[in-house]
């Protein structure tokens, strides 16, 4: 994540993210937008409008893919990251002399920011797959995702959006802080269908990128899924660099029941998905829905956010890996890295 001296901050932190003073105005958003595109479309497409002010249903203007030429006399990286002992219980206490980052192998020049249990605002994707193959837990689904928006969202900071996904992905929620409006839209979701997860994610991360921010905040992808993608137009390493890209992290609730080859296969590809973008995977099973989510909702209130100015970053679009060092027998869960912008 990279910012200029006086106007702009690009987050390199697990759903760290703020938009330039710049910025051209958010994309309209309507329901039931269709994202069924290539990957082209997804990693730059916009819905536009008719002259007449109606939405063009499923028609896309392609954006340029390049990065951004920004001209940085300072640069500074944001990260969030959390800790854990040997009990996988949070650890909230330490101080900036407890870490050491490694930015593509050098020490920061200097620290510029440290806090703890960081109280940024969200931006959250609630995707649910909707496909076919999910049908025996589609409605415990819906109605954990309902109470864990219930839960999390703080109406004077927060937005949340809602998004279902089949062999297509739709935006059936707008960004919003009202947990009604939400809820409802979750209730709306039908099931059926194949299922294109990686089309969701990046689907998903697009419409996060465009809501207008003049804060740093977190954004973050909660996707509840079996894992199993049957009908995307891009892969996995491709929805990993579009997250990162965008600066979200996904956290995947998997859905899976029972054990056997393509499950496995299905979670092992989860598991990278949320490991690379400083998310989580949390795997059901017999505990339900309501644990995995109440997991989330702790993680995300208890991060650390660490700003620093690296000792060499270029805006050249080059990929930063991130490691963090903390006390021993600790773990820090953290994103793999930025892309220099």
């Amino acid at each position: 994540m990279v910012k200029t001296i006086f106007t702009l901050l690009v987050f390199a932190s697990a759903g760290l993210a703020q938009s330039s003073s710049d910025e051209t105005s958010s994309m309209p958003y309507s329901e039931d937008v269709n994202f069924s595109l290539g990957l082209s479309q997804l990693v730059g497409a916009e819905i536009f409008r008719s002259e007449g002010g109606a939405l063009a249903s499923g028609v896309v203007r392609p954006e340029p893919v390049s990065l951004p030429i920004i001209r940085a006399e300072a640069q500074e990286v944001n990260l969030t990251f959390t800790v854990t002992n040997h009990h996988g219980h949070f650890v909230r206490n330490l101080a900036p002399s407890d870490f050491t980052i490694h930015d593509n192998g050098e020490l920061p020049e200097r620290v510029t920011y440290f806090e703890s249990q960081s109280e940024l605002p969200l931006r959250l994707a609630i995707v649910i797959d909707s496909s076919a193959s999910v049908a025996y837990a589609f409605n415990d689904e819906k109605q954990s995702a309902a109470v864990f928006l219930k839960r999390i969202l703080r109406r004077d900071s927060d937005l949340a959006l809602v998004m279902g996904f089949n062999q297509e992905v739709r935006l059936v929620q707008e960004p919003a802080n009202d947990t009604r409006l939400l809820s409802h839209a979750i209730r709306k979701l039908r099931s059926g269908g194949e299922t294109a997860i990686y089309d969701a994610v990046s689907a998903a991360c697009q419409q996060l990128a465009k809501v207008r921010d003049t804060q740093t905040v977190r954004r973050v992808i909660i996707l509840i899924t079996d894992g199993e993608d049957n009908s995307s137009h891009i892969d996995l390493e491709q929805a990993e660099e579009v997250a990162q890209r965008n600066e979200c992290a996904v956290y995947v609730v998997s859905i899976n029941v029972g054990i056997d080859r393509e499950l496995e296969r299905a979670d092992r590809a989860m598991k990278e998905l949320s490991e690379v973008t400083g998310g989580n995977f949390i795997r059901v099973g017999v505990v339900g829905l309501t644990t995995p989510f109440s997991n989330i909702d702790k993680e995300l209130r208890s991060q650390y956010l660490i700003s620093y100015k690296p000792a060499n970053v270029r805006p050249d679009g080059s990929f930063h890996r991130l490691v963090v060092f903390g006390p021993k027998k600790l773990q820090i869960h953290h994103r793999d890295g930025y892309f220099a912008r």
